[in-house]
């Protein structure tokens, strides 16, 4: 994608409800390199609080998976199909929802109705009855997830020079940290209380709250990303889906069977919630980190330390002598894994063709977490095949962010 402030960001559009005459001030405004600094903080701060939002989902489901489990005397194989479902889903309609907000500047507008399809699909999982019920309320979530993270880094490229981009969208990956503590600290709050049924009826309410911060306060970007959804995937953003893609896998799936190792070491659910809420909470301090030092070290050099720092510490956690030793490097193996996020988006944001803004992190976000949601079953698969033990899946996902870490080296430098 073009930096806002070296030439013009498109045709103005008035998708926002602002009047033409608006619209076509604040495309100039872009063009000299005059935002106001008061909208580029209102921009940030709303887009912290829906990405916490859209996150806080993201760790609720695992946090869940034991009682699901139980309830419906599942195998680990079967009940990785929840997750799995969800990140399919969203993998497959990020980049096509991506170019048609680009296309139509419908950024704002998708990510409203993402947000109500959370709340939609939480109250749907609350009333299920059967594990089928409970899968279709898992695609539900997936066609929610696929909204936000490519309209989000549209705006945050559109509003931010490229000197900054990296910084803000490391702010901006304060949300993903919060979401990540917030959701199974919530859920083990509701789970020591109700049963898991009645909590995620009331986990439908974070929900509503970010579609509200979505209208009221969410601007639409006046740019319109060219034709041809093929022609803006480009062989460097195919190399950076397959590397995000690994990274995702390594990082989600370690996410997602924690708590469940945790229980299978002695731990009840909701406090396996809480330490997985230690782990996830690495994530405010690594995302603006990350993108601070990707805007002086270079993307493709910090996307390779971060690998790197993955897999060592994936091996130390395998071969921690202690159950605290292995809480401790789960943290440090959520600080590496979440350096990477936010460059990557920034990345796929710069790496765009013709304003496709969109469907570049689309494709970057979305096929890389097909590759993620594909680890889930396997792992599933392995962990049924030891007799139930997790580390083996997790000497796997050693090897995947390895793996990750020399297909980055091959990167264009950004």
């Amino acid at each position: 994608m073009s930096d806002p402030g070296s030439e013009s960001s498109g045709p103005a559009r008035a998708a926002d409800g602002r009047a033409p005459g608006e619209a076509s001030t604040l495309v100039a405004a872009v063009d000299g390199l005059a935002i106001p600094e008061s909208l580029r903080r209102r921009i940030l701060v709303s887009l912290v609080g829906c990405h916490t939002a859209n996150d806080f989902y993201n760790l609720v489901i695992p946090v869940m998976l034991p009682a699901i489990r139980d309830s419906f005397g599942l195998s680990y194989s079967a009940v990785a199909l929840v997750p799995f479902l969800t990140q399919a889903t969203s993998a497959v309609l990020q980049p096509t929802l991506g170019y048609v907000a680009d296309r139509r500047a419908l950024r704002r507008v998708l990510m409203a109705l993402g947000f109500f399809a959370f709340a939609l699909a939480m109250a749907g999982l609350g009333l299920s009855q059967s594990y089928p019920a409970v899968l279709v309320a898992a695609v539900c979530l997936g066609v929610a997830g696929s909204t936000y993270h490519p309209q989000s880094a549209t705006l945050l490229a559109y509003f931010f020079q490229k000197r900054a981009r990296g910084f803000a969208q490391g702010i901006h990956g304060i949300g993903n940290a919060a979401g990540f503590v917030l959701g199974p600290v919530v859920a083990s709050f509701l789970l020591r209380r109700m049963t898991w049924h009645q909590a995620t009826i009331w986990l439908a309410l974070p929900a509503l709250v970010a579609a509200v911060v979505v209208l009221r306060y969410l601007v639409e970007p006046a740019s319109l990303g060219r034709r041809g959804l093929l022609a803006g995937i480009t062989r460097p953003l195919a190399l950076l889906t397959i590397v995000n893609g690994l990274a995702l896998a390594t990082s989600s799936t370690f996410t997602n069977w924690l708590p469940s190792y945790y229980v299978s070491h002695g731990y009840s659910l909701a406090g396996s919630a809480i330490l997985t809420a230690l782990m996830s909470g690495s994530a405010f301090i690594a995302q603006p980190l990350g993108g601070a030092i990707s805007d002086r070290l270079g993307r493709r050099q910090l996307l390779v330390y971060a690998l790197v720092g993955v897999c060592v510490s994936l091996v130390l956690f395998l071969i921690a002598p202690s159950i605290a030793w292995e809480i401790v490097l789960s943290v440090v193996v959520g600080f590496w894994a979440s350096l990477t996020p936010p460059v990557t988006m920034v990345y796929a944001s710069e790496l765009a063709a013709g304003e496709r803004t969109g469907t570049a992190v689309g494709l970057v976000w979305g096929l890389g977490t097909t590759m993620s949601a594909l680890a889930l079953p396997v792992t599933g698969r392995i962990i049924d095949a030891t007799g139930g033990q997790i580390a083996p899946a997790y000497a796997v996902l050693a090897g995947a962010a390895g793996l990750a870490a020399l297909l980055a080296l091959r990167l264009p430098r950004a």
